[in-house]
């Protein structure tokens, strides 16, 4: 296990690639797993309810990973969706359970302060950093630029930012 989170570490780094991943179903389930346990904490921290939370972590990982099955059968791809999509999972739990914290804080803080502010700049840097993870994990995945899967994971981000928005 101490080697799988090293591993999403180092592809958050962007020194390691989706397809240095086996591709084993075992993983996906663990990264799907993970990416729930971190993401319904998040969800409260914002002030979300458990249900709420749990919902809103299916719904965005089902239209994400939706997206990207879809547009590996489109492409021809579909033997790289479990790796693709387990490098999706994993990092996106690490990134999450980052940005736990500054979501934590600033939440409990509620005025305006320095602190305040650090905390909005922290997520905003995390925000920042997981669409070049997104975008790094799309390179390696369809064979695109890094700044074409860093536009493609914000269209991705806004279009699940929409989506909850309007639940």
């Amino acid at each position: 296990m101490q080697a799988l989170i090293r591993f999403f570490v180092e592809l958050c780094l962007l020194r390691r690639a989706p397809q240095d991943l086996p591709a084993a179903d075992i993983l996906f389930w663990i990264g799907l797993a993970a990416n729930l346990v971190v993401g319904v904490p998040v969800g409260l921290a914002f002030g979300l309810g458990f249900g709420s939370s749990l919902a809103q972590g299916i719904a965005e990982l089902a239209f994400q990973l939706g997206l990207l099955f879809a547009a590996l059968k489109i492409a021809g791809h579909l033997g790289r969706f479990t790796q693709s999509a387990t490098a999706l999972l994993g990092s996106g739990a690490v990134l999450g359970l980052l940005a736990w914290g500054p979501i934590v804080l600033s939440r409990a803080d509620g005025v305006e302060s320095d602190a305040a502010a650090l905390n909005a700049f922290m997520l905003f840097a995390l925000y920042v950093w997981n669409l070049v993870v997104i975008g790094h994990i799309l390179r390696h995945t369809f064979g695109v630029t890094l700044a074409q899967g860093v536009v493609v994971a914000l269209l991705v981000m806004e279009l699940i930012a929409a989506m909850v928005g309007a639940g």
